[in-house]
């Protein structure tokens, strides 16, 4: 423990250190003697800031507090300019890392099929239902505060439809369970749609006004037709529909003023119009982005659906053309019910009941996408398959009839107004509190999923296939906030642990409750906990209208701790001192005179949600309880409603909801089409294959040779590039790459309910909760805590392995990487990343399926030293009492980093962040790498037996309480015999 001071200057002084270490070529010869991947080294360009890396946890939860630390990354630009003595205008800021998509929260075919970042509606909409379908969200143990909307509305005769990969705790809300196997949710939206299609259940006019089914592909080169390429001399079309194209050098307006999309003439020229088929007068026909719903009414085009035409281009060739829908019906001919069901282990009626239930609610069903189905690789495919049931049903933009995702909370866009806080320029700060900031942003952005992947690319065969503005520069320091999930709970914990931290070289954490990140830092700043809290702020919300607010608390500190925020601007003035510039300090200064609110005005004033709200009001009511409503059109909020009710475009190329990508890279990956992809690790059968019957005429993936690797190269790495086709006959043959190593289950680890995250889970009247093995005693020296980590498995896969409920087990996945690349059996490190728990018998998970919550503390080099040294066995660090609920290993050890090439690239359009702006390439939380936490295939070895030396198996098993060890009085209990009627 050092004084306050101290520790700002500790942290200072690193922050001046390695800044000045990595500055100019100096500083990238150091990198590049490191090892570190040259485009990265490239993109770093000697910009010492530029590895400097920093992240507030879920910062939507606190818009200064957590938001800070962006600010902070902004002000470094002094720092630059100082050590490279340029201009402010070729000053760098440091890194921002990203931290929806680094949790795997965003559904990544989002924005590709709509532009925006992600498609929700505020849960309370539930009351306007007819049929809701819950594809892989466990609503009731995720959502506990909405849980009595989904409950109350089945009361009122909501129908509601559980699908997800166990019996979850919703199921039993349920009118209909549907399990499937864990990753193939895309399969089951493809036979779904093939039925809606098969049996003319689905909405013509929806597809031929919204959607781009109807536009027209070159089958020649698989792009899709533009209008300039059939008609001489032809000049995009005037856009006025919801936008505004922008002359060259004339800048955008400020977010509040935007009344529409705001367009670079240069991007619209780039965009072009496209080509329908006009069924009225047999000719193609252009259309303007504009031209949807109402506006594509008038234009009197009946537009083919299906068909294949040859049109004349305006260089005299003719090629032919086909429309995507005819595409698209095409490839489904895959998916007919006995190979869904073979697929996804759905049942073949249930496949069909599915598809007719949710035709016959057009425009009142409800298609509701948890965070489960994202966390595997290949998880676009699963949005852009189940929009593609949505549109075809209309179920996009009404309220009771829509498509949602959720995984945390992540939409700053409601505070559109954050730039006021996060960019204030630091050369041009604003002191007068009445007066909104001037704002330049000097920080640049990048996903955390590289540092996972030990801080590299996505580099396999001869190609990289990172695109340009994806790509990240090496870490050497880092700071994170509200968080243990970039480090403690990090996916392959064990891999970076050993590979990538030793070259990091100044960790900092702020945390109020001591985590595994803590365990691994090189400094820990105790902030206060949220009832602490001395400086007010504001969090909203995606499942709800509310602007929660954070008054200033009355209760006394517990601890000497102070406000994140205070950290910022302790170390700010520490820098200050040391780089002789006061303004670093000045960043900072309504913290120092207690006026935080100051900021959080110049945010409400800036958004188009909050304006006209007073801060301080704001505040007064938060502490009588008082809510405020964020100010959005609707009630409940729905995206996607003001395109479909009011005939707005989509933020895509089309205006349209698009199924169809035709940049390069995504028909270099075969993946123009929407289509289905097996699993890359958590799968029975060969990773990443491309499932389709019959050979398509517009799925042309480029072959492994091309990348240079091998065809039957099918290591992690490879795998994730590999575009292989296969029939399900084809693949039905095949076995995972590792199986013959003994792996045998594809391993999930979803949340559980008794934990925020992985805070605190360590309670003692917490962690006894979790599960079946709690026992404040300890009776069971073993027990690394007063409960401990385990896995469900299927009794009969169990019994088959010889494993006993409640026996110890370990867990192995691939190991070639896992639990950390290059390990020896006889490493140290190996110990302590080896995953062992116990196994529960549970009658709810599939065979061929584990599955571990991932709230549970792991193991660290310091609980296992205590676990295999203490008296007691505790697993408990000596030192930090990091309390560990593993004797080894963790949930982590099985999980590891990957990156999928198709939220790599440069050329994708999508809608920002903030405002009603567009963009190509990476974007921060809404279009870049995502993750695939689930993605894992695993052995399972007896280690110990559960029982002890008094009783020789599991207590409850020998009690006659467990799955297949009934004993008389627990069978009459579940037949329900003990309760009489009369």
């Amino acid at each position: 423990k050092v004084p306050w001071d101290e520790a700002f200057r500790i942290v200072s002084a690193a922050l001046v250190n390695t800044a000045t270490t990595y500055s100019g070529p100096t500083g990238q010869q150091r990198l590049t003697r490191q090892g570190y991947d040259e485009a990265m080294v490239q993109t770093q360009a000697g910009i010492g800031t530029q590895v400097l890396k920093f992240r507030g946890g879920m910062p939507f939860l606190g818009a200064t507090r957590i938001f800070g630390l962006y600010r902070f990354a902004n002000s470094l630009a002094l720092l630059d300019a100082k050590l490279r003595g340029v201009q402010p205008d070729q000053a760098v800021g440091g890194r921002m890392w990203d931290s929806y998509t680094w949790h795997t929260d965003l559904p990544p075919g989002d924005p590709m099929v709509t532009g925006q970042q992600t498609v929700d509606f505020e849960l309370f909409t539930v009351e306007h239902a007819k049929l809701v379908t819950l594809w892989g969200m466990n609503w009731i143990a995720t959502k506990m505060p909405d849980g009595h909307w989904l409950t109350e509305a089945r009361l009122r005769g909501t129908r509601i439809i559980a699908i997800s990969a166990e019996y979850q705790a919703t199921a039993n809300k349920a009118d209909e369970v549907i399990i499937l196997r864990p990753g193939t949710d895309a399969a089951l939206a493809f036979g779904v749609a093939k039925v809606i299609i098969d049996e003319k259940l689905y909405d013509e006019q929806f597809v031929t006004r919204f959607t781009d089914l109807p536009l027209l592909v070159r089958m020649d080169t698989l792009k899709k037709l533009q209008a300039k390429d059939v008609v001489p001399g032809y000049r995009p079309a005037a856009l006025t529909n919801f936008a505004r194209v922008l002359p060259p050098g004339q800048a955008g307006r400020p977010v509040p003023q935007q009344d529409g999309l705001e367009i670079p003439e240069a991007m619209r020229e780039s965009w072009g119009d496209y080509v329908v088929w006009d069924s009225r007068s047999n000719g193609p026909r252009p259309v303007s982005r504009d031209q949807v719903g109402t506006y594509f009414d008038s234009t009197g085009i009946t537009p083919a659906l299906e068909g294949t035409w040859s049109v004349r281009l305006v260089d005299g060739t003719t090629v032919q053309v086909r429309t995507i829908f005819s595409l698209q019906v095409e490839y489904l001919q895959t998916y007919d019910a006995a190979t869904v069901s073979g697929l996804t282990w759905v049942p073949q009626d249930g496949i069909r009941q599915l598809a007719r239930q949710i035709a016959a609610n057009k425009g009142g069903t409800l298609l509701v996408r948890g965070v489960g189905p994202n966390h595997f690789f290949n998880a676009d495919n699963k949005d852009r398959a189940i929009f593609l049931v949505a549109a075809l049903t209309r179920n996009i933009g009404h309220h009771g009839g829509t498509i949602g995702a959720y995984a945390g909370n992540y939409r700053i866009s409601i505070f559109n107004g954050l730039p006021q806080y996060i960019a204030e320029d630091p050369f041009n700060l604003t002191t007068d509190p009445n007066q909104p900031a001037r704002t330049r942003s000097y920080v640049r952005a990048e996903s955390a999923h590289y540092f996972n992947y030990g801080d590299r690319p996505l580099r396999v065969g001869n190609k990289n296939f990172t695109g340009k503005t994806h790509m990240p520069t090496p870490t050497k320091f880092m700071w994170f906030a509200n968080s243990n999930s970039l480090l403690g709970n990090i996916k392959g914990f064990y891999d970076v642990m050993h590979n990538t931290l030793p070259k990091v070289e100044t960790i900092v954490v702020n945390e109020w409750w001591w985590t595994l990140s803590c365990e691994y830092a090189d400094v820990v700043f105790g902030v206060d906990s949220w009832a602490e809290h001395k400086h007010p702020d504001m969090a909203g919300s995606v499942t709800n209208p509310f602007v929660t607010v954070y008054p200033r608390s009355p209760l006394k500190r517990i601890f000497d701790t102070v406000a994140d925020i205070e950290t910022f601007a302790g170390v700010a003035k520490a820098l200050a001192a040391e780089a002789g510039d006061r303004r670093i300090a000045d960043v900072w200064q309504f913290v120092d005179q207690g006026r935080t609110d100051v900021y959080l005005q110049r945010i409400c004033d800036a958004s188009t949600t909050l304006r006209g709200y007073r801060f301080l009001e704001m505040e007064t009511k938060a502490k009588r309880g008082e809510p405020v409503l964020a100010l959005f059109r609707t009630y409940p909020k729905v995206i996607g409603w003001e395109q479909t009710q009011e005939s707005r475009p989509w933020y895509t190329r089309t205006g349209r909801l698009e199924f169809y990508r035709d940049e390069d890279e995504f028909i270099e990956y075969g993946e123009n089409l929407s289509i289905y992809r097996e699993p890359v690790d958590g799968t029975p059968y060969e990773g990443n294959v491309i499932v389709a019957n019959r050979p398509h005429p517009a799925l042309r993936p480029t072959q492994p040779a091309a990348y240079g690797l091998g065809a039957d190269d099918l290591s992690t790495e490879t795998r994730q590039v590999r575009n292989v086709v296969m029939s399900w006959a084809q693949l039905e043959t095949t076995r995972a790459a590792r199986a013959k190593d003994g792996l045998t289950h594809v391993f999930i680890t979803p949340k559980y309910r008794h934990g925020a995250h992985t805070t605190p889970t360590d309670v003692d009247t917490t962690a006894v909760l979790f599960g079946p093995f709690g026992d404040m005693y300890r009776r069971d020296k073993r027990m690394p805590w007063v409960n401990e980590a385990y896995a469900d498995i299927n009794p009969s896969d169990a019994k088959a392995l010889g494993v006993q409920d409640g026996d110890y087990i370990w867990i192995d996945a691939d190991p070639a990487d896992r639990p950390y690349r290059g390990w020896k059996p006889d490493d140290p490190d190996y110990k302590v990343s080896r995953l062992m728990c116990r196994a529960r018998y549970y009658t709810g998970i599939p065979r061929g399926v584990l599955r571990m919550w991932f709230n549970m503390y792991q193991a660290s080099h310091g609980t296992v030293a205590a676990h295999e040294s203490r008296a007691d066995g505790l697993a408990k660090s000596k030192g930090s009492n990091y309390q560990s609920s593993f004797r080894y290993g963790g949930h982590q050890s099985a999980t590891r980093a990957w990156l999928r090439p198709t939220l790599l690239t440069d050329s994708m359009f999508r809608k920002n962040n903030i405002g009603q702006t567009m963009g190509s390439g990476f974007e921060s939380d809404v279009y870049c790498a995502n993750g695939a936490p689930k993605e894992s295939f695993v052995r399972i070895t007896r280690a110990e037996s559960g029982g002890t030396a008094e009783i020789p198996v599991w207590r409850p098993v020998a009690l006659g309480l467990r799955p297949t060890a009934e004993n008389e009085a627990m069978k009459q209990y579940l037949a329900g015999t003990y309760v009489r009627t009369e």
